[in-house]
């Protein structure tokens, strides 16, 4: 266990608080007991603390001014983290003379002003707008205070944020709000930032702002005056009563940890002449596996009868082996036959061989097939090909690369520098050219290289693990749908092939690590071994139809059906 886990793994249910100032973060922090620093390993400092009376553990962050520091530190907070809500408590301006120096507005939307387009006769809005999180919007409404002096008027009402410090009512900022974001009752310059950075992570995001100056010329004048305190003082009382509550209702919900996915009996086992260096499910549920030398061997999964061979030349380096790769969709198998890669058909042969490019040493050392595709990759340079014409059809570098089973979608994590966390996805039709379906899905700012990715057989699902964090998106909208810090280990970081990837048809993350089988657990950074045998697997692939497939250094190979 960790600091951030409770006794059965699960992350505790531990709240963000996020201010702009040292003076906000003071009001927050002389209501925290038990207060320990946490350094980031960017430098970032938090806070983590307990308030009284209230279990649930309490990180306090400084994000500064401006609303692209504040989603940087509200997305790095989440993911150090976890949350279970994140608040945003300070001060703010007030734009309504409705709203007094030392009220408290609880933000019903976050108004983001600032996005428009300029022409030479006028600026047209684009803004963007995020509603306050429903759970802990409703809870506002009806909180026991304890209020550090006079109790203040509280307004449930809209705000706007932009990285502009208003200071007159009377400058074209001023006109603009008012003529546009009429609603909103108050100004800040971080609460566009936080609800980017809630959003990003599907956190629950509020913003409570306590009202320190009128956004005009007496701003210095207020704040001299100790509005700022006064203001703060009553934001930081607002938001320890409302984590008190929520905390309340989170204790009411027992959490029922997610069910792993888990191996049946073997259906298959047997042994080839060396470690397994290939391996894949083939046409006519079929499986086929090469080790270091000898032929591909095949074998029938309805009634485990061994189908007759593939005899291919091969000159590499005992280290690269044998190599093939198939589709369980049909189609040829890709093989490479000494200096050459072939897309063949074992069982017509009257179909020659269609033949896919030479090798160079080290030569062509991963490739993936499916029934019309060949992917190939030489170092980082990836080349998409046609099994039936052996003609380029994508040519990029990248870090990795996957096709889905389905044969409908291909991921590429490009982006040398970057360490692959762009992965760029391409919709595949038979005959046409690859189409990218929008912008490039971003595994995340601090993942690192990206190791490995691999699609889901129907290509709705991209599963991703970097050094340093795992996940699975939803592929239509870029979205992460089981995210979680820590991922592989730093040889799998350095050299892939020690790693292999599966995303199950139903979005599990299945990985290799030091020669362990792990599934991926949202709820601890440790993945825990599912299949015996210790450190000795080095291939791993699922079908379509949910069996699982495992080749290990001693020559072993064996397939069981996987219950998603």
């Amino acid at each position: 266990m960790t600091w951030w886990q409770g006794e059965d793994g699960s992350p505790r249910d531990l709240v963000v608080v996020l201010t702009a100032l040292p003076l906000e973060a003071d009001a927050v922090r002389r209501l925290m007991r038990n207060v320990e620093r946490r350094v980031h390993p960017s430098g970032t400092v938090f806070s983590v603390g307990e308030l009284p009376g209230v279990r649930t553990k309490v990180v306090l962050g400084i994000t500064g001014d401006g609303t692209k520091e504040a989603a940087v530190i509200t997305e790095r907070a989440i993911e150090t983290f976890r949350p279970a809500a994140v608040l945003l408590v300070g001060v703010a301006g007030a734009l309504k003379d409705s709203v007094a120096l030392g009220d408290v507005v609880v933000a019903k939307r976050v108004h983001c002003y600032s996005g428009g387009k300029e022409t030479a006769d006028t600026f047209k809005s684009r803004p963007r707008t995020w509603d306050a999180a429903h759970r802990l919007l409703m809870l506002t409404y009806d909180l026991d205070v304890d209020w550090p002096g006079e109790p203040p008027r509280v307004h449930h009402k809209p705000i706007a944020s932009g990285d502009t410090l208003l200071a007159s009512r009377r400058g074209p900022l001023a006109a603009m709000l008012d003529e546009r974001f009429e609603d909103a009752v108050a100004i800040e310059m971080e609460g566009a930032g936080v609800a980017i950075g809630a959003h990003l992570r599907e956190t629950n995001a509020l913003a409570i702002r306590g009202i320190s100056d009128r956004a005009d010329e007496r701003k210095q004048a207020a704040d001299a005056g100790g509005s700022q305190e006064r203001a703060a003082a009553n934001a930081a009382a607002f938001a320890v009563a409302l984590i008190a509550a929520y905390a309340a209702t989170l204790k009411k919900v027992k959490k029922a940890k997610p069910v792993p996915g888990h191996p049946g009996g073997e259906i298959l086992a047997a042994r080839l002449g060396g470690s397994v260096t290939s391996l894949c499910f083939g046409p006519g549920r079929t499986l086929l596996a090469a080790a270091l030398s000898g032929p591909i061997r095949r074998w029938r999964l309805d009634d485990g009868e061994e189908l007759p061979p593939i005899h291919t030349a091969t000159w590499m380096p005992p280290r690269y082996g044998v190599r093939v790769a198939a589709s369980p969709g049909g189609g040829p198998i890709v093989v490479r036959d000494g200096y050459r890669l072939r897309a063949l058909r074992p069982d017509e042969p009257d179909h020659p061989p269609v033949e896919l490019g030479s090798v160079t040493y080290p030569g062509e050392l991963y490739f993936a097939s499916s029934a019309s595709y060949a992917l190939l990759s030489w170092a980082t340079i990836f080349r998409l090909r046609s099994t039936a014409t052996g003609a380029d059809l994508l040519s990029f570098t990248a870090v990795a690369a996957s096709i889905s089973a389905d044969e409908s979608t291909l991921a590429v994590a490009k982006g040398l520098v970057s360490g692959g966390r762009h992965v760029q996805v391409y919709r595949l039709r038979p005959g046409q050219d690859p189409v990218p379906t929008g912008p490039p899905i971003e595994l995340h700012q601090a993942a690192g290289m990206a190791l490995q990715i691999a699609l889901s057989p129907d290509g709705a699902m991209l599963g991703g693990m970097t050094a340093r964090w795992a996940g699975v998106f939803d592929v239509e909208r870029g979205v992460p749908i089981m995210p979680r810090s820590g991922g592989g280990d730093l040889w799998s970081q350095f050299f892939p092939e020690a790693m292999s990837l599966v995303c199950t048809p139903r979005g599990r993350l299945l990985h290799m690590s030091k020669g362990r089988v792990l599934q991926l657990d949202v709820n601890s950074r440790d993945d825990a071994p599912f299949l015996p045998g210790g450190g000795g697997y080095r291939r791993l692939v699922m079908s379509p139809d949910g069996l699982l497939a495992t080749g290990d250094a001693a020559g072993w190979v064996r397939v069981r059906p996987w219950q998603d």
